[in-house]
């Protein structure tokens, strides 16, 4: 489409179809799927055809910029968040625990001992030893 408001608009006008028509799907004509698609293909060339005649006003000229996380980023972060995850689940429980709430409130490692009412240098161990299982986990 060129531009991001008219994709989205082409989506939501497709979907509005797609619901509205959806009594009307004969499916020993072709898949959903491609059915769907033909409808959303359909949009788009309306919806371009409507758009090419008119000229570009200012606004419409510059360039929006999507400052959202590729869907490859956001693939990557899932990928990541998944293997960080399984290595978190391999740790010892205190290791794991001190890691986690130390993470999430932002505790010091002397709050955090005063958190789980133990010795600071055992909560200073659970973290480094833990810190280390993680990094050669996620290296892995």
């Amino acid at each position: 489409m060129g531009r991001t408001d008219l994709a989205e608009e082409v989506l939501q006008e497709s979907f509005v179809r797609i619901w509205n028509n959806a009594s009307r799907y004969e499916a020993h004509l072709s898949a959903p799927l491609t059915w769907m698609i033909n409808i959303t293909r359909n949009q788009a060339i309306d919806q371009l055809r409507k758009h090419r005649d008119r000229p570009l006003g200012d606004l419409e000229e510059q360039a929006l910029v999507d400052e959202s996380p590729s869907a490859d980023e956001q693939l990557n972060s899932a990928r990541e968040a998944s293997a960080l995850n399984r290595c978190l689940d391999s740790l010892e429980g205190m290791q794991r625990q001190s890691i986690t709430v130390a993470y999430f409130q932002g505790l010091s490692c002397a709050e955090l001992a005063e958190h789980l009412a133990a010795p600071l240098g055992s909560v200073k161990s659970w973290i480094r030893r833990g810190m280390e299982r993680l990094r050669r986990c996620l290296e892995s």
